[in-house]
């Protein structure tokens, strides 16, 4: 009876180990936003300007600075090609361009930072470190993300 239980037991942990969708079922969900993407300088009529908004992993976009905003709910289309793109994405190859220039937040400027939710960590990549293709895969899906959430309709961003 125990051999029988036993043998059941690591038929179980064979096929277990066999399903893709077992296997990822039994990984630790990623915590944190899929995407944060800050702004610093610039010239408001209170002081510097700047803004954070947030991508959640459940599709929320809301802003976090310069106060907590719900801005709306980003389509499950655009939420997936978001998740799509930062698990494709080659960070470093990224980051290679470096950038070359006076950061725009020494003239009243702004500099763009993103965070992306990553499988390894969080991926940062700034505008005065790096120099920022807004024709990247990342960063299309990124304003498109912003934009059916609502971030770009005058809601905050």
């Amino acid at each position: 009876m125990f051999r029988r239980l036993a043998l059941l037991a690591w038929i179980g942990i064979v096929l277990l180990a066999c399903s893709p969708a077992a296997v990822t079922s039994l990984l630790p969900a990623q915590a944190g936003p899929l995407v944060t993407v800050s702004t610093r300088g610039g010239e408001c009529p209170e002081g510097a300007c700047g803004s954070t908004l947030v991508v959640e992993r459940d599709g929320r976009l809301r802003q976090t600075a310069p106060e907590d905003v719900v801005l709306g709910q980003v389509t499950p289309e655009a939420l997936a090609a978001l998740d799509g793109a930062i698990k494709t994405t080659d960070f470093a190859a990224i980051r290679a361009r470096p950038f070359a220039g006076e950061c725009p937040v020494n003239f009243d400027g702004q500099e763009v930072i993103y965070e992306f939710g990553a499988r390894g960590g969080v991926e940062r990549i700034a505008s005065c470190e790096t120099e920022i293709d807004p024709d990247h895969p990342l960063f299309r899906v990124v304003d498109l993300a912003l934009a059916v959430g609502g971030a770009m309709d005058g809601g905050g961003g």
